[in-house]
């Protein structure tokens, strides 16, 4: 199959009909699951007549597969992804608002988690089975096995409560404003040039990044480690070592290239993975982001705010995977030598 094709694929049929199912899974789910989100939304002294107004000011007396049919038809019509029972404004704006924080907490994250991770596997690479590749190797085990909240807590209290060098929780610290032009506050301080702004979300950036970065960090380093000392028994890696090429040249150019074929897999599907697990780091540190957003809907019952979030993250979920599968294609030769020849 050419790989303009297999892009079509994807693209037009795949992953369409995986998020049309997706949205009528959680669709019907949010419609039957216990408890009566308009009860909750006005309170237990609301009258049966207030109760059956809301119903049908959000469509609830329609048959199910009538609701289905017109939030989709309002959304592809004019953008809206209905009334949030949480928030009392569009799902759309909340989204919009929340959002970009998550964004900006994922990206920081993923950068971390990347660069430090990749770096811990070739040095640990390098030094195979001696105290420094032990010591790693340990490090790794840890950042995969301890929960993320609990990580989160730890560092809360070590630097922001013992210490005092960090702040706990928040995105700016009291008084400071960034004029909002993209929603990442980190990129929009530099564009307005506001330096304490910058600073100050630089600063509570630190904590939830460490958190959030420990275990795709552990899982980077070992998938490089394996994958690069997989290369050094290849004949290429042999004649070039036997050549004289300097060791670190070997490892960081030829070596990490090969073994990054496999870790590109890994980390594209991390990218999912710092979503799901920001909702619990936004949690603990206040971040106001989509996770932290997820969690209030969740337990307001608020029906078209959870599908929108759920339909949100499916769709990262599935866009993902395909940049992966295209990083694949490009990182490896034998792949695109194999498409073509079909």
């Amino acid at each position: 199959m050419r790989l303009r094709d297999y892009v079509i694929r994807r693209l037009f049929i795949e992953i369409p009909l995986t998020l049309v199912g997706l949205s009528i899974l959680i669709f019907y789910i949010t419609r039957v699951m216990p408890g009566d989100p308009i009860q909750l939304y006005l309170g237990i002294e609301a009258t049966q007549e207030q109760v059956e107004f809301y119903r049908k000011l959000f469509g609830l007396d329609k048959p199910i597969w009538q609701q289905y049919i017109d939030y989709w038809a309002a959304f592809f019509a004019n953008g809206t992804l209905g009334l949030s029972l949480y928030t009392g404004r569009d799902v759309a704006i909340d989204i919009k608002e929340y959002l970009p924080n998550t964004l900006e907490l994922v990206i920081a994250a993923m950068a971390f988690s990347v660069v430090v991770g990749i770096l811990m596997g070739v040095v640990s690479a390098m030094f195979r089975y001696s105290w420094i590749d032990n010591v790693l190797r340990v490090l790794a085990i840890a950042g995969v096995s301890l929960p993320k909240f609990w990580v989160a807590l730890m560092l809360q209290l070590a630097f922001g409560y013992y210490l005092g060098i960090l702040p706990m929780t928040g995105k700016l610290d009291e008084g400071v404003y960034v004029e909002r032009i993209t929603g990442i506050t980190f990129l929009d301080s530099l564009l307005t040039l506001n330096f304490e702004g910058f600073i100050s979300v630089s600063k509570h950036l630190v904590l939830p990044v460490v958190a959030l970065s420990l275990s795709p960090i552990a899982q980077i380093m070992r998938i490089v480690r394996a994958s690069i000392l997989e290369e050094l028994s290849k004949p290429y890696v042999v004649t070039l070592s036997s050549l004289g090429v300097n060791e670190r040249i070997i490892y960081f150019k030829y070596a990490l290239r090969g073994s990054l074929v496999v870790a590109i897999t890994v980390i594209g599907l991390l990218f999912g993975f710092f979503i799901y697990g920001a909702f619990a780091i936004e949690i603990v540190f206040g971040w106001p982001g989509i996770g932290w957003y997820a969690v209030q809907v969740g337990l307001h019952k608020d029906f078209n705010a959870i599908v929108a979030v759920v339909m949100l993250i499916g769709l990262i979920y599935t866009l993902t995977n395909f940049i992966v599968d295209l990083l694949y294609n490009y990182l490896d030769p034998r792949i695109r030598l194999k498409a073509g020849s079909r």
